[in-house]
C-alpha cells in the first residue's frame, strides 16, 4: 500500500485520537502528524516539505481557525497537492459551501460512532486517493 502523509489539525485531543485510531486501523502504513491549530499546521507544512497528501482540518480552533488556515494555505505554491478534508462538528450548509470556496476537497461532520467514522474515511481515501482495503 502507498505510504501517505496525513496531517490532522484539531485542538481537541480526544478528536485527534479518535480520528488517528480510525486511520491507523484502516491504513497502518500511513504517516500521521498532528497540529493543534492552523498556525501550527502552516508552520509544520512549511518546515516539512512536500505538503501532506491529506489534511483533516477542524474549523473552530484558537489562534488560526480552519477558515483562516484555508485562506493562507491556498497561497502556498504546492497547496493543490493536498486533499483538505474539513472535519468539524458543524453540519451547516453555509460552512460546507464556504470551505469548498476556500479550497477544501470535502467536508465530514465529526462522528461519535467509530465504525461509521471508519466507513467514511475508507470512502474518502477511495474517492480521492484511489485507495481501498481490498
Amino acid at each position: 500500500m502507498t505510504k501517505q502523509r496525513i496531517l490532522v489539525v484539531d485542538d481537541d485531543k480526544d478528536d485527534q485520537s479518535f480520528l488517528l485510531e480510525a486511520i491507523n486501523e484502516l491504513y497502518p502504513s500511513f504517516v500521521c502528524d498532528l497540529a493543534d491549530n492552523g498556525r501550527d499546521a502552516l508552520e509544520y507544512i512549511d518546515k516539512n516539505p512536500p505538503p501532506p497528501d491529506y489534511i483533516f482540518l477542524d474549523l473552530n480552533m484558537p489562534l488560526v481557525n480552519g477558515y483562516e488556515f484555508l485562506k493562507e494555505y491556498k497561497k502556498q505554491p504546492e497547496s493543490n497537492k493536498s486533499k483538505i478534508i474539513v472535519y468539524s462538528t458543524s453540519s451547516h450548509p453555509q460552512d460546507k459551501a464556504a470551505t469548498k470556496d476556500l479550497g477544501a476537497t470535502d467536508y465530514i461532520t465529526k462522528l461519535s460512532d467509530f465504525r461509521k467514522l471508519k466507513q467514511t474515511l475508507e470512502q474518502v481515501f477511495k474517492n480521492y486517493g484511489g485507495l481501498s482495503l481490498a
